[in-house]
């Protein structure tokens, strides 16, 4: 953890020596203790990040450069964070340098032609242009070690890609690395291809997804369609429906479907009330039950001290407690059986300035099993901190 310091101090202070040449930097850090009780066993402490639904800690180190014409550029991101599985050697990984894990989630140039309305990425490329809003899937199908050609207003409004990827990046549990063992010389019918698209009409709504192909990139490696619709002409009130469909490639056998719901409504500049709720189906050769997640939740600012209550109930799905607690802290489960989970989740946010918060919460979870109730409860203090 020193090193990861010092490493932001050295950083940072390169940060303002060279601002002026035209480089920009931000960052982030999340972390925080929970307390663990499950029924009659000895509680436990884990250092878990609700924000970043990260093991451990989260910390983010950003750069971007762009010459002053705003013709080309480059954008990188350096991360570390504990890996989902919490073991010794994903601490310890003796591929890095430092004691700790450190990545590079993207780093990738770009160039802009005809008055920005043709874009060239190429590098480690993440780009959110097509990411779902809502709660639960909030991704898109990947990107990865390639390049994104995006096609912007060319009609008012819509927006087009196109890339080829050799290497996918894992998921944020696995640190957002390079997918392993890698593979820079794949086959051409085995790169992971992504096409994407966006309508907006201004104030009204938003139309978006992306597909990719089945590929051999280490992660993403099924064939998936990805997208979503917003309502953007109500004033204070938030309404998106995003859908995923996956292993498209072998659907009838092995298709999993995804449909997820946000909806909020801003009352007041102190009021919010929101409901989300997700649906799991699951197509395969023997039937199986369909998963339902629903999370109500409602939030009272008094100033900088804002509570919030939030009342989660799942049909054929469980809580993560023993190894994640944060809000989407749930896996859905593809049988028969009869599992369940009702959480109820008191939190407070104190928010100390405009990127400095502090979250105080208990989530208690009562989870049923095929008959079996085990409660669980979390009592946890959380950090964040953005630069």
């Amino acid at each position: 953890m020193k090193k990861l310091i010092a490493m932001t101090v050295i950083l940072s202070a390169f940060a303002g020596a060279v601002y002026a040449q035209g480089l920009s930097f931000g960052g982030y850090f999340n972390s925080g203790l929970g307390v663990i009780s499950i029924e009659d066993q000895d509680p436990t402490v884990r250092a878990f990040g609700v924000d970043s639904e990260s093991n451990g800690y989260r910390f983010r180190f950003n750069g971007s450069y762009q010459n002053e014409e705003r013709t080309a550029g480059f954008r990188f991101r350096l991360q570390s964070q504990r890996s989902v599985t919490g073991s010794v050697q994903d601490f310890y990984d003796d591929t890095y340098t430092f004691p700790i894990p450190l990545s590079i989630p993207f780093a990738y140039g770009f160039m802009n032609f005809f008055e920005n309305k043709l874009n060239l990425n190429a590098g480690i490329v993440d780009d959110s242009a097509w990411q779902t809003a809502d709660w639960w899937l909030n991704d898109d199908v990947g990107e990865g070690l390639g390049v994104l050609v995006k096609l912007n207003n060319i009609i008012d409004g819509l927006s087009l890609g196109f890339g080829g990827y050799t290497i996918s990046q894992r998921g944020g549990g696995d640190n957002n690395q390079l997918a392993r063992p890698i593979n820079f010389t794949p086959a051409l019918s085995d790169i992971k291809y992504v096409i994407s698209g966006s309508y907006t009409m201004k104030d009204t709504f938003y139309i978006g997804g992306s597909f990719r192909t089945e590929n051999t990139s280490g992660s993403q490696t099924s064939s998936q369609f990805m997208g979503d619709f917003r309502l953007l002409a109500v004033e204070g009130l938030t309404a998106i429906v995003a859908v995923s469909l996956d292993n498209l490639q072998n659907f009838e056998n092995a298709g999993n479907i995804v449909i997820s719901e946000t909806f909020a409504f801003k009352v007041n500049d102190e009021f919010n009330v929101g409901l989300n709720a997700v649906q799991f189906f699951y197509n395969r050769p023997t039937d199986l039950d369909p998963g339902f997640l629903f999370n109500l939740w409602g939030s009272y600012a008094f100033g900088d001290v804002i509570p919030r209550i939030d009342l989660v109930y799942f049909i054929k799905g469980q809580s993560n407690t023993s190894q994640q607690y944060h809000r989407r802290g749930y896996a859905a489960t593809a049988n028969n059986n009869e599992i369940s989970v009702f959480s109820v989740r008191p939190s407070v946010r104190i928010n100390l300035d405009s990127r400095t918060h502090l979250e105080i919460g208990d989530v208690v979870h009562f989870n049923n099993n095929a008959g079996t109730n085990i409660m669980t409860n979390v009592f946890y203090v959380d950090f964040r901190w953005s630069f």
